[in-house]
């Protein structure tokens, strides 16, 4: 047996294990019980010839998360370097500090480039599904027929 190390340990993680391990293969099944329901309400629309519901897809966070978290680490990471590492130089001309903040603009830059694509891209898309959307609308019968509910014009 190794020094240091509490003999206590091997059976304390084996009784915390399930309060990891549950959570995780109940969320696991539920995902992927959702997506078979979500194949065979697909696979009934098509046979049913009526239009599938549109299920949405990642959406704006993604991209929000992109053009806003990547340049908040960089910086966050620059300014832990900046006040955390030793004042030291790289190469004996640059301070590592302007190395950290010179990186952090890169990257952040990057990354706001990044989002910005995926924003028009993302908008694109929206835009050609609901110009297909349309254009399906009108291979379908409404949803219900107008003469049904002429009631008044029905008894004259």
């Amino acid at each position: 047996m190794r020094p240091g190390l509490d003999p206590l340990l091997i059976p304390i993680v084996g009784i915390l294990m399930p309060l990891l391990l549950v959570p995780t293969i109940l969320v696991l099944k539920h995902w992927f019980k959702k997506r078979e329901w979500e194949h065979l309400e697909r696979m009934r629309a098509m046979d049913s010839a009526s239009p599938p519901r549109m299920v949405g897809g990642v959406g704006s966070g993604g991209v929000a998360a992109i053009g806003a978290g990547v340049p908040a680490a960089s910086v966050l990471g620059a300014f832990l370097t900046t006040h955390f590492a030793p004042p030291t130089s790289l190469f004996d001309d640059i301070p590592v500090a302007v190395v950290a903040w010179a990186c952090a603009a890169v990257i952040s830059g990057g990354g706001m480039f990044t989002a910005l694509v995926l924003a028009f891209l993302q908008a694109r898309t929206v835009r050609h599904v609901a110009s297909i959307e349309a254009a399906r609308a009108d291979q379908f019968k409404p949803a219900f027929d107008p003469d049904t509910f002429d009631v008044v014009g029905a008894r004259g």
